[in-house]
């Protein structure tokens, strides 16, 4: 808990840093003309200005570099140059297969400053397999930062998801004894914090592949930090990203499976069909908070209480959230969204 205490006046900071920039970075992004017009694949209804994750990268930084108690290098570097991915693509669209490539490199290096992931355990018994799960822990952590990208597209979604994961792992991180990696999670948590006071519904700003991109690679981190030191398990992080993880996997999978281009733009995630259906950006909103709060929090403690079961526990909120994603899915289809 005095872990937790040192790093609240930190994680306050990047908040009001974050607050204080967007409204002169939103102002240079319409000045720049760097602004998402509505569209029939988009979820907004008025001119936007993208980028202001841009804020929360700058506040984030500058809070970790000169006020934090400990810096942890390997988050802030992958954030970083996930950052400047996704500005450089805010700014000027680039090839799916460069974004694709600076990714990887990204979480390559994470893997390597943290050493690789050697085990994984499974039902209480730990699988050292350090040449299958480092590999698959890159390919991860690129889903992630992609997930966080796809997700990001109703007003305050991210921003709340944001504020939700890097909160939790990072007050779980901390309680496992990594100061570091704690710390980061609740900075972190603290800039989206900041940026969902503008971000909110009605959204006055987007933060763009330059917050996404950050966000997904910051929560891939922070998932890799605690299944690297075995201060949290990767099956309780699979917990708490769980909202965000099976919405989009299975939108994947659909699309996947009818023959569709899976990265192209469109509108069949399940926050998007409930927007096409008539939901409010609000409601849609309070509803993956309140999973969070309702059937993710829980399922969490169940993990930390009872270690030995918690792949179990974690198979349990992936089948129950996919059925909630099908219900969606089926009862807002229609003709036009299912040639989509």
């Amino acid at each position: 808990m005095t872990e937790a205490l040192s790093w609240l006046w930190p994680s306050l900071l990047a908040l009001v840093t974050t607050v204080l920039l967007v409204l002169p970075l939103r102002a240079w992004l319409i000045g720049r003309r760097l602004v998402d017009l509505p569209g029939e694949r988009r979820s907004h209804d008025q001119p936007t200005p993208r980028g202001g994750g841009l804020a929360v990268v700058v506040a984030v930084a500058l809070v970790l570099v000169l006020i934090s108690p400990h810096t942890w290098w390997p988050g802030l570097i992958v954030m970083l140059v996930l950052a400047a991915l996704g500005w450089s693509d805010d700014r000027s669209e680039l090839s799916a297969s460069l974004r694709l490539a600076v990714q990887f490199v990204a979480a390559a290096l994470g893997l390597w400053l943290l050493g690789g992931i050697v085990n994984v355990e499974l039902l209480g018994r730990a699988f050292q397999w350090p040449w299958l799960w480092t590999p698959l822990a890159a390919m991860a952590v690129v889903w992630l930062v992609n997930l966080h990208n796809f997700m990001d597209g109703s007003d305050g979604l991210a921003a709340m998801q944001g504020v939700w994961s890097c909160a939790v792992l990072g007050m779980a991180l901390l309680c496992g004894g990594q100061v570091g990696p704690g710390g980061f999670g609740l900075v972190l948590a603290g800039g989206f914090a900041g940026f969902l006071v503008w971000n909110r519904p009605p959204a006055r700003i987007f933060m763009g592949d330059v917050g996404s991109l950050a966000l997904g690679g910051g929560v891939g981190l922070l998932a890799l930090a605690g299944a690297a030191t075995g201060a949290v398990s990767i099956w309780f992080s699979l917990i708490v990203t769980a909202v965000f993880v099976v919405d989009a996997t299975a939108t994947l999978a659909m699309r996947v499976v009818h023959g569709k281009r899976w990265y192209t733009a469109h509108r069949q995630h399940a926050y998007q069909r409930l927007i096409v259906a008539g939901w409010s950006h609000g409601r849609v909103l309070g509803l993956y908070a309140a999973t969070n709060l309702i059937v993710v929090a829980p399922a969490a403690w169940l993990a930390i209480r009872y270690p030995v079961v918690d792949v179990v526990i974690a198979l349990g909120v992936v089948i129950l959230l996919a059925g909630a994603w099908w219900v969606i899915q089926s009862a807002t289809r229609t003709e036009k969204q299912g040639h989509e």
